[in-house]
């Protein structure tokens, strides 16, 4: 029999579980001149809601924030993805909304659900974060980041063997240097895997994503928040983790610190002559 909750853990539980019903834009897929777009509304309201939602994502740590203003997520999103897909049509539509070209392939979420996600293409989620870690916006002094890299924006193109990251609507916090912001996107989809997937299965995905992440600093700094999460941050990685048990998010962590671990120590061992 599981022993009931306290009241910190049932006021994490609510708010992990208010977090996740919170949905600030509608999206739908269209098709323009023999070109299929998504187009991402935002809800009427929800400027209220995202501000109330960055008190709750600076108590808790997240070192991520949304945009309430229209105007700003618009810009934002439209530049990460003419930033990372450059030639693909992403256009501001209507006062509220933005047009994006519909990427090929599927979401890792789905093909981890369907059983079909498999090491290759982790590594290949890997590189396309790697890819994008390296780039810098026009007018920007530093890299790129995502802020929100689980499993849903990343989409695998069996075609090209190649991933694609998509879903720009919340940015890093700017006091954050490049590696910290990094090693939170690979954080996120981390404790995203461990949620969904089985042990097993979670491991092995989570051993080929890591490998493949090649900046040694990033994984450094990621080593440091494989910790286990107190106050309102546990709320958050509650979220992020599908409501994972404590006990299996402790042992979550710990095999992902010993993967990083050996990672670092394979970086730093002299190349056989």
């Amino acid at each position: 029999m599981s022993r009931a909750r306290s009241l910190p853990e049932c006021w994490n539980h609510g708010l992990a579980l208010a977090m996740d019903a919170v949905r600030v834009n509608t999206v739908s897929l269209e098709v323009r001149r023999g070109v299929s777009l998504w187009h991402k509304q935002r809800r009427l309201g929800m400027g209220a809601v995202i501000l109330v939602g960055n008190v709750f994502l600076h108590l808790s740590r997240s070192r991520i924030r949304m945009h309430p203003s229209i105007s700003r997520w618009r810009a934002g999103e439209l530049a990460s993805f003419a930033l990372l897909h450059p030639g693909r049509l992403a256009e501001p539509c209507g006062g509220r909304a933005v047009a994006l070209e519909a990427l090929p392939g599927e979401r890792l979420d789905r093909l981890l659900q369907q059983g079909r996600l498999t090491p290759n293409i982790m590594e290949a989620a890997a590189r396309e974060l790697h890819r994008a870690h390296r780039l810098t916006l026009p007018g920007a002094s530093r890299a790129w980041s995502h802020g929100d890299a689980h499993l849903k924006n990343l989409l695998y193109d069996e075609a090209e063997q190649r991933a694609w990251l998509i879903d720009f609507e919340t940015a890093h916090d700017t006091s954050l240097d490049a590696s910290e912001r990094h090693a939170d996107d690979l954080l996120v989809l981390l404790l995203d895997l461990g949620g969904r997937a089985p042990q097993e299965p979670a491991r092995a995905l989570a051993e080929a994503f890591l490998r493949a992440y090649p900046e040694q600093t990033v994984r450094r700094e990621l080593m440091s928040r494989l910790c286990p999460p107190r106050g309102l941050e546990r709320a958050l990685w509650k979220s992020r983790s599908h409501h994972l048990p404590d006990e299996a998010l402790i042992d979550w962590l710990e095999y992902l610190r010993a993967v990083v671990a050996e990672a670092d120590a394979r970086a730093a061992a002299p190349s056989a002559p």
